[in-house]
């Protein structure tokens, strides 16, 4: 089969990212010709397909004037994005079409030109991006997170997540309603895939058709790492040093931890400074800046617990079943996609989120019982193993796909 893969970047910028590789990657192997379509990035990996790829767009940083004006038209209808995939449809000749992450950056104007050539399109939906310009649902403002039960129009331009912008929130909402309307995502596309109930809920909340949807744990392609030893007293958070993603709440829960804890915190963000303030001269704290790969999955090897505290509605939580795959204990938040991974397998604790004792009682019940850390450690690589191989999780995918023929 003949795959083309649709993602705004094509670089290790985020975890949509690394699974779009890492799928390719497995298609690949598996016989599949595989090509991305992405913006053009000097930190883009190697492809000869990247003379197609559109030009770089940045929207974190505020523009005014004519440079605003063009942002908000490329997010409704990209013209350049439509015309070189409708040259890379031509050179290529893909059976189907897997979309990512598309949004302000690349338009949905690639699936109209999918859909005029009848190539089938399929969805892996990584956040909230089809339902609000807010793709988080993170209200930084209240550092909360939205109700579900209001993401409107009126409500998303209140966060001011676009450029901290009211004016800027309210635009792009207003282009994804009118997306929305004309049904240019459900219209050209066949099937959507996420990790989580939680995700399919909230799209069927939003009008999505219901019929359209798979659900199926990611992957985890690196193989689990032999545990040595019990970890000691290292927790271990990994992940970006963003506000909801919660690093706060288990600084937090320090204050009635012993000091033998020892906490490292793997990841950059904006919250970086916040962060290592609220520590100040606490030794139990390391912060280890970016970690790749290899490295982390080593460390996740050798920690007592991961923690992931998050609380936002996190879509999934890739982390937590990487660590797991290593066997090592997990604590979740109770938000969003995090329950589910854990299960009923023993493979962790799920606590409240935003609260600091019960994480910290959470920690100090694993740290305190070895035998209690072991026997969850391998509760977790089983957990992974039954839900997250990759050559089972490729078979689901290529069979979305052959629903699509």
């Amino acid at each position: 089969m003949r795959i083309i893969h649709v993602h705004k970047y094509f670089h290790s910028r985020d975890g949509a990212s690394r699974y779009e590789r890492e799928l390719m990657r497995l298609q690949e192997e598996a016989g599949h010709a595989v090509a991305p379509f992405a913006m053009q990035d000097e930190r883009n990996e190697g492809t000869p397909w990247s003379e197609f790829f559109v030009s770089n767009l940045e929207t974190k940083r505020a523009v005014i004037g004519i440079g605003a004006v063009r942002q908000f038209c490329r997010a409704a209808w990209s013209l350049e994005a439509a015309r070189k995939f409708a040259q890379l449809c031509d050179a290529f000749r893909p059976d189907i079409i897997h979309v990512h992450n598309l949004y302000t950056h690349l338009s949905p104007s690639v699936l109209a030109v999918a859909k005029k050539r009848g190539i089938p399109v399929v969805m892996t939906v990584h956040d909230y991006a089809l339902v609000s310009a807010n793709y988080s649902l993170w209200n930084p403002r209240k550092s909360q997170s939205m109700s579900l039960d209001d993401i409107g129009v009126l409500a998303t331009a209140k966060t001011r997540f676009v450029k901290g912008s009211c004016l800027a929130t309210l635009v792009l909402e207003m282009i994804l309603k009118m997306h929305h309307r004309l049904r240019l995502y459900d219209g050209a596309i066949a099937q959507y895939m996420m990790f989580s109930q939680f995700v399919k809920g909230v799209l069927v909340k939003s009008d999505f058709d219901e019929k359209k949807m798979t659900v199926m744990h990611a992957f985890v392609s690196s193989p689990s790492l032999r545990r040595r030893g019990s970890g000691g007293g290292l927790v271990l958070f990994a992940g970006r040093l963003e506000s909801y993603k919660g690093v706060h709440v288990l600084l937090e829960a320090l204050r009635y931890l012993p000091s033998t804890v020892q906490v490292k915190i793997a990841g950059v963000g904006p919250d970086e400074d916040r962060l290592k303030t609220m520590v100040g001269r606490d030794r139990r704290v390391e912060f280890l800046g970016f970690v790749p790969g290899d490295a982390l999955g080593a460390m996740m090897g050798q920690a007592a617990v991961v923690v992931v505290p998050s609380i936002w509605h996190e879509p999934y939580g890739l982390v937590a079943l990487e660590a797991m795959s290593q066997g090592t204990p997990v604590i979740v938040a109770k938000s969003g996609g995090l329950p589910e991974i854990v299960g009923e397998s023993g493979a962790g604790i799920v606590v409240p989120p935003n609260d600091p004792r019960a994480l910290a009682r959470a920690i100090e019940s694993v740290l305190d019982h070895p035998e209690k850390q072991e026997s969850m450690g391998k509760a977790a690589q089983a957990r992974a193993e039954e839900i997250a191989d990759p050559q089972a999780h490729l078979a689901k995918v290529m069979e979305v796909y052959s629903r699509c023929g």
